[in-house]
This record gives structure tokens, C-alpha cells and sequence, in this order.
């Protein structure tokens, strides 16, 4: 009963470290799309149109994910949450390239 498999430890230690991981796929991804939005810029392409091809790459993406995974969790759209997204929205962090 007290012998831990080499499958045990590595789900253990997954599990453990799921912050960590993310940290590091989220750098990843970051230093990804900089690398591809200084070719982008580079070949001559607007900073507006890339903007709006990020955009909506973007919710293609992650827009599957944010349905299928977060359908039961997310509270009712009420006048506060709006409200709070609304503010969020227009106090977000604008990059500039």
C-alpha cells in the first residue's frame, strides 16, 4: 500500500507544479507573439490591421475553451458584473508598439 509508482510521482509532481507550468507556457507564448509581431511589423504590415488579426485569433481560439470548460461556472449577467467588466475594460493596460 505505501509503494508510490513512477506514474504516482510524476502525476504528483504535475500537480504540485501546475502554477509553475503555466507561468512558463505563458512566457513562452508571450516571447512567441513578439517574435511574430516584429516580423509582422517589420514586412510593413499596420499596426491596426494586426491588432484586429490578433483580436480575432484570438477569440477563435480561446473562445472554444472559455464556452465548453467554463459553461457551469460562470455567474448570470447582472447590471454589477457588467459594470465591473465594462470598467475593467476601459482601464485595461494598452500596449504600444
Amino acid at each position: 500500500m505505501g509503494v508510490t509508482t513512477c506514474c504516482d510521482k510524476v502525476h504528483s509532481w504535475f500537480r504540485d507544479s501546475k502554477a509553475l507550468l503555466i507561468i512558463i507556457s505563458l512566457q513562452f507564448g508571450s516571447a512567441g507573439m513578439y517574435v511574430i509581431t516584429k516580423d509582422a511589423l517589420n514586412k510593413g504590415m499596420s499596426h491596426y490591421v494586426f491588432v484586429v488579426y490578433r483580436n480575432i485569433i484570438a477569440t477563435i481560439v480561446l473562445g472554444p475553451f472559455a464556452f465548453f470548460l467554463e459553461r457551469k461556472t460562470r455567474p448570470k449577467m447582472t447590471i454589477r458584473i457588467f459594470s465591473e467588466i465594462m470598467a475593467v475594460a476601459f482601464v485595461r493596460v494598452i500596449y504600444h508598439l
